[in-house]
């Protein structure tokens, strides 16, 4: 079957702002974009539009939009969070674009498709993994073809019929190409490189400039709160250590000094973990790295040892319960709490800073179970501990659990930007309401935290802020809950 040819010989790939609707806004490497640009750049001229970068307005994007004029706009989602936002940027997109093709990937419609699928102003909707479904989409609206059947993940209308191919994860990482982060309109790669992350450890770094990466996709387990398994797949997928040290030298000739890894489980092959580390530590002599997140029963003396010699000095471990039933039977993470406490005691004893995550609130949690994780976090050897409320999100067991036992309102999932946020209480049981949990975090993060000035010192040194700004920090979580305490003005360049 066939359709008129569509004129495709300008791509724009973009974001929303997300600080339009008051959120969280981040000055971060438009790495999904980029990686984009890298597999279609063959079909067409392509630009990368980041309106985050320099905060741009909402008329200030509409006059980018249509001085650009795509024939096509990719539209790319990191969280359920900006779903509303989103969904504006689109509209505005639509406006000043009637006759543009809108294509929607990322994480919105990849969990929740068919709230993504009633907003007609998108054309299609990429489901999972873009690189392969991306330009084989353009290919066919190129050439007239109305089959879409072997395109994975694709969603879009026939009529008034949605019609949803079968979602297939890439086999093969090494055969995905780095991005690139050549033609970002106003922006380049040192310039993100250069941004400090205030109030964000993951991703305040020691060496200017950095850049980011992701060396494996994909989860095993079966946590009920994350959807990682729907996003990344079941299985974990890892690029070669050879692929990935050729990425960091590429970036290093870039002039980048200090690699982050956004992996959940970078460490899940060791093998190729010493390698990548190895590569470092020979070729990278003034390089250093980080991962956002690390498997905290793959620790041992020998990899910490290697991850430290190799110039990370950062880790943040996420434990989520400090009851070992709430782990096994609630939670459904596979951690011996006892194991625990000597892997970060030596981490911090070879000089390791130390971030510990916690998650309270869940469904058949007792409050003496969540007083449970307190305690253990309290007693932990770590600069910080982080508690976050059990937020539902789509495709979790814990969004079915909820939904299935009414402890959200009604509207949560047509209205879910305005009810994300980690510092939120949504759910109520007979053992705690969503007030109780936003009391007992922001109080007992305080306390536990700033216990001494040494702490203080450490905690403010983590985070790149002065000691002024952490008792404002404070003082604003006290008073807010934890909520919304410093949306704004988290990000400054690395001299201020």
């Amino acid at each position: 079957m066939m359709m008129k040819p569509r004129k495709i010989e300008k791509i724009l790939l973009t974001q929303p702002n997300y600080a339009w609707f008051s959120k969280r806004t981040w000055q971060f490497p438009p790495y999904t974009l980029c990686l984009l640009k890298a597999v279609i750049k063959d079909h067409a001229k392509v630009v990368v539009f980041d309106p985050n970068f320099k905060n741009l307005s909402e008329a200030e994007t509409v006059k980018f939009l249509k001085k650009a004029n795509p024939d096509l706009v990719g539209v790319s989602s990191i969280s359920t969070e900006y779903f509303n936002v989103t969904r504006h940027m689109i509209a505005l997109i639509r406006e000043c674009l009637p006759q543009a093709v809108i294509v929607l990937g990322g994480v919105i419609p990849t969990v929740m498709t068919e709230e993504a699928m009633k907003d007609r102003n998108v054309d299609y909707w990429i489901i999972g993994e873009g690189e392969l479904s991306f330009p084989r989409l353009v290919e066919k609206l190129r050439k007239g073809s109305k089959d879409f059947s072997d395109i994975s993940g694709l969603a879009y209308w026939q009529g008034t019929m949605p019609v949803i191919s079968k979602m297939e994860f890439i086999s093969d990482l090494d055969k995905v190409p780095f991005p690139d982060y050549s033609s970002i309109a106003e922006a380049t790669l040192r310039d993100y490189g250069n941004i400090k992350f205030k109030y964000a450890p993951g991703l305040l770094v020691r060496n200017y400039p950095s850049a980011v990466t992701i060396t494996s996709r994909g989860c095993p387990y079966r946590c009920i709160f994350c959807a990682g398994r729907t996003v990344s797949g079941a299985k974990v997928r890892f690029r070669s250590a050879e692929n990935v040290l050729k990425e960091i030298h590429d970036l290093y000739n870039q002039g980048i000094r200090e690699v982050i890894f956004l992996d959940d489980h970078f460490l899940a092959d060791r093998k190729r973990a010493v390698k990548i580390m190895e590569g470092i530590l020979k070729n990278y002599k003034d390089l250093t790295w980080k991962c956002v997140n690390v498997t905290a029963w793959l620790l041992d003396e020998e990899i910490l040892k290697l991850m430290y010699k190799s110039g990370c000095t950062y880790i943040t471990v996420s434990i989520e319960s400090g009851n070992q039933d709430v782990l096994n039977n609630i939670i459904k993470k596979p951690i011996r709490l006892d194991r625990i406490p000597e892997k970060l005691n030596f981490a911090k004893s070879i000089g390791f800073d130390v971030i510990a995550n916690f998650v309270i609130g869940f469904p058949g949690e007792t409050w003496e179970q969540i007083r449970d994780t307190v305690r253990y976090a309290e007693k932990l050897n770590v600069d910080i501990a982080n508690f976050h409320i059990a937020t539902p999100l789509p495709q979790t067991e814990l969004m079915e659990i909820c939904l299935r036992d009414k402890l959200l309102p009604g509207d949560y999932l047509e209205n879910i930007s305005n009810y994300s946020g980690y510092g939120k209480g949504l759910i109520s049981t007979k053992e705690f309401t969503p007030f109780e949990l936003e009391v007992l975090r922001s109080f007992e993060w305080d306390r536990i935290n700033f216990s001494s000035v040494e702490r203080k010192k450490a905690i403010a040194r983590i985070n790149g802020i002065t000691m002024h700004e952490l008792e404002d920090w404070r003082e604003n979580t006290r008073r807010n809950l934890g909520v919304n305490s410093m949306v704004k003005n988290i990000m400054t360049s690395p001299d201020k």
